[in-house]
């Protein structure tokens, strides 16, 4: 029997995107805006967001323990997003202009690892191994965290360049996400 279409892990991924983007406005994260990413990797962005989106239309989620268990992994992922926009937010005190406290003393791009948390909780809200169509969501994921990489790599380019030997020497002291290479 069908489940009803609001069963769909669309809906989730499309919650937790909405969220990021309402604490984003909410908490007033001005430090984040900048130059940005190269028109050509936020095409490739877009598509790959769309692309999940439309995979995810296919997959059902159950209410199960695997629900629950990527539900908590989701909120995980919002409450990262939540500390690295704090961070971001005006702080007069502070006026350097790279961003070294908060979550950022422990990650350079918390806010990418929040957002793969958060898919890695759709992922496992969705599962069903069993079926070819969640596989291959599985494999998106992966080739989502390549993409982000990518990503990140490309804006520390251009942080290095913008922020000269401040960010180099951040660099040097936080790794890129909590885990790794400094």
């Amino acid at each position: 029997m069908e489940k009803v279409w609001y069963f769909r892990l669309f809906f989730v991924h499309i919650a937790c995107f909405l969220v990021s983007w309402l604490l984003f406005v909410l908490i007033k994260a001005k430090r984040m805006r900048g130059p940005g990413p190269s028109k050509k990797l936020m095409v490739v962005y877009w598509l790959a967001l769309i692309t999940g989106w439309v995979l995810m239309w296919f997959i059902i989620y159950r209410i199960n323990v695997a629900f629950w268990i990527g539900l908590v992994i989701i909120i995980f992922g919002v409450f990262i997003y939540a500390l690295g926009y704090l961070a971001m937010s005006e702080h007069p005190e502070r006026e350097q202009v790279v961003v070294d406290w908060g979550i950022y003393k422990f990650s350079r791009h918390s806010h990418v690892l929040a957002g793969n948390i958060c898919l890695f909780g759709v992922v496992v809200m969705g599962w069903s191994p069993d079926s070819i169509i969640y596989i291959i969501l599985c494999v998106y994921f992966v080739l989502n965290i390549i993409l982000m990489h990518f990503g990140v790599l490309s804006e520390e380019k251009i942080n290095r360049e913008r922020l000269g030997q401040e960010y180099i020497d951040y660099m040097k002291r936080v790794p890129r996400y909590f885990f790794g290479r400094k």
